[in-house]
């Protein structure tokens, strides 16, 4: 479905993308995953067809996106991080205007269709001009499949929705994976990219540094972790202590929290205990297990 090999994209002195290679499979959801400016929505940008690369190929529907002459050739459907509409428009004409087509009675029932199915199908005479950031992202995902397309590409969907609006949108996510279609999301919140995603790729610096199935991810940094949250500053002997405990291999400090990583689960049982016997005020000790935030956080800091 994609297919992007050694791509390269500078502005001027800084280079966005150094090297990029990136799989897209067909009919599966990939979660592409990355620090601000790490070169996430310049690569959605040239998928799109919206940027051209400087090197190297980004094939989509075998086709070359250097070679195009309109995005509209590359029949995806494309959800950007800020979708920006005519605000004298309703959510309605928006559709009806990118349609090309009169109201006949099919396109007309297609797009109330639609606009129901992103959740705006109260709001589809409201003139866009008076939506919230979250209805506008929900218009640019009625946007994005008003023709259907095979390929949808999302770029952070659900950053300007409340927890209720993107569990819906996730659940819409799904809904499309099922009928076929393949999907490339951009997103913060990595919670998301764990609950729909079958793969990810985390890029860093320009370059993508993991590419797995989430689930192979996962299992492979099965690391329980114990996280102890407590009352004053922890003194720095205390945190010398539990790094040197046996089967502590990682520890990172919050404010009034230690999250320590433990290498091998067998050591779990005696490392909370030798942590409660310390003369620190505990408030919570928890055992959890890896998440992707985890992962993300130590790989991208180990770079």
């Amino acid at each position: 479905m994609i297919e992007i090999r050694n791509l390269e994209k500078s502005f001027g002195s800084i280079k966005a993308l150094n090297g990029l290679n990136l799989t897209v499979k067909q009919g599966e959801i990939y979660g592409f995953i990355g620090r601000n400016g790490a070169g996430k929505s310049t690569t959605m940008n040239i998928m799109a067809g919206l940027s051209k690369p400087d090197h190297g190929t980004c094939i989509i529907h075998q086709k070359d996106v250097k070679k195009i002459t309109h995005p509209s050739e590359l029949k995806i459907g494309y959800l950007p991080e800020n979708p920006s509409f005519q605000g004298w428009l309703t959510a309605y004409e928006t559709l009806e205007f990118l349609t090309g087509q009169s109201t006949k009675k099919e396109k007309r029932e297609n797009i109330i269709s639609l606009l129901e199915w992103v959740g705006l199908g109260k709001a589809k005479n409201r003139r866009v001009g008076g939506f919230s950031r979250g209805m506008k992202q929900r218009l640019g995902m009625a946007c994005a499949l008003i023709h259907d397309p095979e390929l949808l590409i999302l770029d952070e969907p659900t950053s300007a929705l409340d927890p209720e609006g993107r569990s819906d949108l996730l659940s819409l996510i799904i809904d499309l994976k099922n009928k076929g279609k393949t999907i490339i999301l951009s997103t913060h919140i990595l919670s998301d990219v764990e609950r729909i995603c079958d793969r990810i790729g985390l890029i860093h610096d320009g370059k993508l540094i993991i590419e797995k199935q989430l689930s192979e991810l996962m299992n492979d940094h099965n690391k329980p972790i114990i996280d102890v949250e407590y009352e004053d500053n922890l003194p720095s002997i205390f945190y010398e202590r539990i790094s040197k405990m046996k089967g502590v291999f990682n520890i990172e400090a919050f404010r009034n929290k230690l999250s320590i990583f433990i290498d091998d689960r067998k050591d779990v049982k005696e490392i909370m205990r030798a942590i409660t016997l310390l003369d620190i005020q505990i408030t919570c000790i928890q055992l959890r297990k890896n998440t992707l935030e985890d992962l993300f956080i130590k790989e991208v800091n180990g770079k």
